[in-house]
């Protein structure tokens, strides 16, 4: 029998593109059943209300599959890790406030409006990065403040919503800082450097890290951080991006 361990399920509410698990949430899902830092590549939409099977491949890497039909399919591979993070000038959290309101004139239309991270529902966590009034190359910031449901009766926080408020965050920079281009995340890592406090406000950086900020054909790479009010940067992460056309 597999173990709790070993068995993950998303449920329908987190939700990134309409009808698939949000990528950030579903990878610090998967993150918490591994040992040591590692980085994800998502293979396929992650199915919502199903139960996912932890596995390991003849190469050492853990597999996250979908056993539920008639033939297994892999939606998301772990594999180790030694961080290499890209860094970034701190941001304000009254600027990254002032980069939010710029968003709203930047989307037309959303395109993931039932995302539980950064959909317009009134229960989403809101992340809308517009572009910062900066001389950084173009980067994009919100504010955001740690949901209430995200913290434990014991004060402890709940990674899943920072993974995804990365996540997203680092979107609106890649499909948006050039001319409007859907893009999905195709490989990710981040790091907490700091734990967050229950219901606290943080700045939410996104850039193109260390690569050319650019798009290459249909790919382009991405980073986003947080950082504290006093400027800390608590949690940063690095991924890739595949436009959709």
């Amino acid at each position: 029998m597999t173990s709790t361990r070993h068995r993950i399920t998303i449920g329908s509410w987190f939700q990134g593109p309409t009808g698939s698990g949000q990528g950030g949430w579903t990878a610090q899902r998967f993150a918490e059943r591994l040992d040591g830092p590692a980085t994800f590549a998502i293979k396929a939409p992650v199915p919502l209300d199903t139960e996912l099977t932890v596995v390991a491949d003849d190469g050492g890497r853990r597999l996250l599959a979908d056993q539920s039909g008639e033939k297994p399919a892999i939606v998301m591979i772990a594999e180790p890790w030694v961080p290499r993070f890209p860094t970034t000038a701190a941001v304000s959290i009254e600027d990254a406030a002032e980069a939010r309101a710029r968003f709203d004139s930047l989307v037309d239309e959303h395109p993931v409006p039932f995302c539980f991270s950064c959909g317009t529902q009134q229960d989403s966590m809101r992340v809308h990065a517009g572009p910062l009034d900066d001389d950084h190359h173009g980067r994009f910031a919100t504010d955001w403040r740690v949901p209430d449901w995200a913290a434990s009766d014991d004060g402890r926080l709940d990674e899943g919503a920072l993974w995804a408020a990365l996540d997203c965050t680092a979107a609106w920079y890649v499909g948006y800082s050039r001319k409007p281009r859907l893009a999905l995340t195709v490989q990710y890592a981040v790091e907490v450097l700091e734990p967050l406090e229950p219901g606290a406000t943080y700045a939410l950086v996104g850039w193109s890290g260390d690569h050319d900020p650019d798009w290459d054909g249909r790919k382009r790479h991405g980073a986003s951080a947080a950082f504290a009010a006093d400027g800390t940067c608590v949690a940063r992460s690095v991924s890739f991006w595949i436009a959709s056309v």
